[in-house]
């Protein structure tokens, strides 16, 4: 029986941006054309084909919906737009490249000054960027902050006496009236020299500065511009020469592996190499090498500020008159974008892929599970090592105060920028099983929600009955790959779902000891929360209960005795010594802090 053919909407012959769906009317592939209709004819028609990937779109296509654009270059904007808001699985996409930093100078203002950003707008400051390596562009900046004294204050105003960065020579202090806008502003196209990777031209002209200020006996200020110059140079004479031409230009090239890859922006200026930016990429494996480049120049380009004249890229790719006419248009000033062949462009090309090479190299390196948690995942007998594990720990009183906590290790160590904090919410009295369910379940709920990273292994402190209730809340939040265990502080058993004995015990091993530091550093910090908020609480009703401890002694008070322990530990007669505080008001908090603990041993 033959499969009836699927009816899809008619196509204008018209240029513009198409967006493939499934079944579900999930968008898994954007992509872009002069003639809308002769391209979706393409994967429409039935038959075999021996491309691969148009094969697989073809079985998986549903429906699809067309947007019409007045040219190829407006549509080829609008998909890289598209693939960045929708990320398709079966389209190139660069990762995370919606955070990649610029360092943005106001020069909108008169008084500029240089930070990091992440959104780059038309409010007429610069930017320089992106820097797919953050760390190395904070580096730029420290040196910027130190050779460049323009100001760091984020709202500029004008103010009687000068910061501590105009006393240490790192501002000029245009907010004490220091330094006029045209002075300041020659620091500033100083900057921007820089930042645009032109050092020998800023050297020249620091140089000539330097020596006119010496020769006019302005010592200091030939002393201040001999010393930027000399930071200056550090650099650009770490500068590479890729070229006898004094030329600005970019080289492009990729390098791919098992469905990853990364492509390397060489970023020449008057001949010196002066950045490179690697850019990790995600793909289908049907994805050509062309295919790849071309996507690369879209998506990157889309938000690059600094785009030379010349842009090369190392191997075919198709679309590249549509890119250098986007680009020649978007910047304002001619880009050219091919792909050298021969002599020294293509020995340039060749650079690059191996840059880009080195660079996938080091990131499988980095990728590569250390040896415990290989060894902790095989003793788990887990389908893949856990690189990032999660632990919960419920800490109360008699149900009082109860609190839980998740504390993250990647890769064996703690990860304390996803450590949480949470106060139990739905459950009355001691009940532990409960309370681990809750946070477990809000836990997990508020990484889905934020489409952040699910752990590899979920770590509960506890035995069998702690374990089944995280088990059944990631079964509620519907979580998959996933692996629940427990480690019980009796004999140190590890328990993990559908077995009712503990696993056999290794010995202290690497594996084990991961999980024992987890448990300890989880408990720990459940512990700490615990009793902070019990010292808040003491302070809450003892405190703030007592007729005449307003909130002006209650501070006084614990300034002088620093807790409410001591404060009971105390006489009437030394805490009357606090001002503001008489002998019967000290009785009375004698007598209050006492019924509390009374209440309470745990408090203060």
């Amino acid at each position: 029986m033959t499969k009836s053919p699927r009816k899809h909407p008619p196509v204008p012959e018209s240029p513009g941006v198409y967006l493939l769906k499934d079944a579900s009317g999930k968008i898994f592939y954007v992509g872009k054309a002069l003639n809308l209709r002769n391209r979706l004819r393409a994967y429409t028609a039935s038959g075999s084909t021996p491309d691969p990937k148009l094969t697989i779109i073809r079985s998986k296509l549903a429906s699809f919906d067309t947007i019409v654009t007045e040219s190829e270059t407006e549509a080829l904007v609008l998909e890289s737009n598209l693939i960045k808001e929708h990320r398709p699985r079966y389209n190139v996409k660069l990762r995370d490249d919606k955070r990649y930093p610029f360092i943005k100078v106001t020069t909108a203002e008169t008084f500029p000054r240089a930070h990091v950003t992440r959104v780059v707008r038309q409010d007429g400051s610069r930017y320089f960027g992106p820097y797919t390596d953050a760390k190395a562009m904070r580096r730029t900046l420290r040196l910027v902050q130190q050779s460049f004294p323009m100001r760091t204050c984020k709202t500029f105003r004008k103010r009687p006496r000068p910061c501590l960065n105009y006393q240490i020579g790192q501002c000029l202090g245009p907010c004490i009236g220091a330094v006029s806008a045209e002075e300041y502003g020659e620091v500033v196209s100083e900057l921007m020299l820089f930042l645009s990777g032109r050092g020998d031209e800023l050297s020249k002209r620091l140089a000539a500065r330097m020596n006119q200020a010496s020769a006019d006996k302005q010592f200091e200020e030939a002393a201040a511009l001999r010393d930027r110059l000399r930071d200056i140079e550090k650099v650009t004479q770490r500068q590479r020469v890729l070229s006898a031409r004094l030329v600005d230009r970019d080289v492009v090239a990729t390098a791919r592996h098992a469905g990853y890859g990364i492509a390397s922006i060489v970023r020449i200026r008057r001949g010196k190499l002066v950045g490179c930016e690697n850019v990790p990429l995600e793909f289908s494996p049907e994805t050509t090498d062309g295919e790849i480049r071309e996507a690369v120049l879209k998506q990157f380009y889309s938000v690059a500020t600094d785009v030379p004249p010349e842009v090369l890229v190392h191997g075919e790719t198709p679309g590249l008159d549509e890119v250098a006419v986007w680009l020649t248009a978007s910047q304002g000033h001619k880009v050219a974008v091919a792909t050298p062949v021969r002599g020294e462009k293509r020995q340039l090309g060749e650079f690059a892929e191996q840059n880009a090479r080195t660079a996938l190299r080091r990131a499988f390196e980095s990728r590569r599970a250390p040896c415990s948690v290989i060894e902790l995942g095989e003793y788990l007998r887990m389908s893949r090592p856990p690189r990032l594990l999660s632990a919960v720990d419920i800490s109360n009183v008699q149900g009082t105060n109860a609190v839980g906590t998740v504390i993250s290790f990647r890769d064996g160590r703690p990860d304390k920028s996803l450590y949480r904090r949470y106060r139990i919410r739905t459950v009355k009295g001691a009940d532990d099983y409960a309370m681990i369910r809750e946070v477990v379940r809000r836990h997990l709920a508020s990484l889905i929600r934020k489409d952040a990273e699910l752990p590899d292994l979920f770590l509960v402190d506890g035995g069998k009955g702690q374990l089944a209730s995280a088990v059944e809340a990631g079964r509620d939040e519907g979580v998959r790959g996933v692996t629940f265990a427990s480690l019980a502080k009796q004999n140190e058993e590890v328990f993990v779902p559908g077995r009712q004995s503990p696993l056999p015990d290794p010995g202290m091993t690497a594996a084990k000891r991961i999980l024992i530091k987890a448990r300890d550093e989880v408990h720990r910090f459940s512990v700490t929360y615990h009793r902070s908020l019990r010292e808040k609480e003491a302070r809450r009703s003892v405190l703030d209960g007592i007729p005449g401890v307003g909130d002006t002694r209650k501070a006084a008070l614990l300034e002088e005795f620093g807790s409410v322990s001591e404060i009971r530990r105390s006489s009437p007669e030394r805490i009357a010594e606090v001002p503001g505080i008489g002998i019967a008001t000290a009785q009375r908090i004698i007598e209050a802090v006492t019924q509390a603990e009374a209440r309470d041993p745990q408090a203060g």
